[in-house]
């Protein structure tokens, strides 16, 4: 199919999700803007949509892909949420934080790379968001840039890199970001959990930890050690 650019403020938001849900359910690939840079999706239900994803991207297979959801109710057939995360979901989603954590043996290898876990996210943006939600299933949320390359913080930038082998590029103007979502995961220990970094970005560790601080099941559930992860 040819390559097709639909503009939000020009197409209605509804116009807009309802036709990159068509593309995603076919086993498209959709370049969207997010509250972060933008991103390149498609139906991780889909194997070979994926598998057409990384080659694209020219990305590492072992590296899975990230998944971008609706809402933390849709995260339940991926990921059962510790307290901890739970925490770390009431603050941060929707928003720029991504979690690192364990995947349900039903999850795709392809998806999460042949590992234990799956990084997955809330953004804080109608579109990725109302396409996951128009499809009933995540979206993957990997940044529309070639692998080593920078991330797209418009879509010019994105379209440069991928070119026609994306399907649909959504023009959502230029990302407010000037970075990607910061990544985390908890490493528990007892009832308790420690906060992993594998990437400061947009949401910095100091306000992570100043949040944290004041909120009362963040008290709990945190050991308040911060870890930085060997990258």
């Amino acid at each position: 199919m040819p390559t097709e650019i639909l503009r939000v403020g020009e197409e209605d938001l509804s116009t807009i999700v309802d036709r990159a849900a068509e593309i995603v359910l076919k086993g498209g690939l959709v370049v969207y803007p997010t509250d972060t840079s933008y991103g390149v999706g498609c139906d991780p239900r889909q194997p070979e949509a994926v598998e057409h994803l990384i080659v694209a991207k020219k990305r590492d297979p072992s590296s899975g892909v990230p998944l971008l959801f609706a809402d933390k109710a849709q995260c339940a057939d991926y990921h059962e949420f510790l307290e901890l995360e739970k925490v770390l979901t009431k603050l941060f989603w929707p928003g720029v934080l991504t979690l690192v954590v364990s995947a349900k043996q039903e999850v795709p290898a392809i998806v999460t790379g042949d590992r234990d876990s799956i990084a997955v996210r809330v953004p804080k943006h109608d579109v990725p968001r109302g396409i996951a939600r128009k499809i009933g299933a995540p979206i993957v949320g990997t940044s529309a840039n070639l692998t080593g390359e920078p991330s797209p913080f418009d879509v010019s930038a994105a379209q440069e890199q991928l070119g026609d082998s994306v399907d649909l590029y959504i023009d959502g103007g230029a990302s407010e970001a000037r970075t990607n979502s910061t990544i985390v995961g908890v490493v528990l220990e007892g009832d308790q959990g420690h906060i992993k970094v594998y990437r400061e970005g947009e949401l910095t560790v100091e306000r992570l930890i100043e949040s944290l601080r004041v909120d009362s099941d963040a008290l709990r559930f945190w050991t308040s050690h911060i870890l930085q992860a060997d990258m």
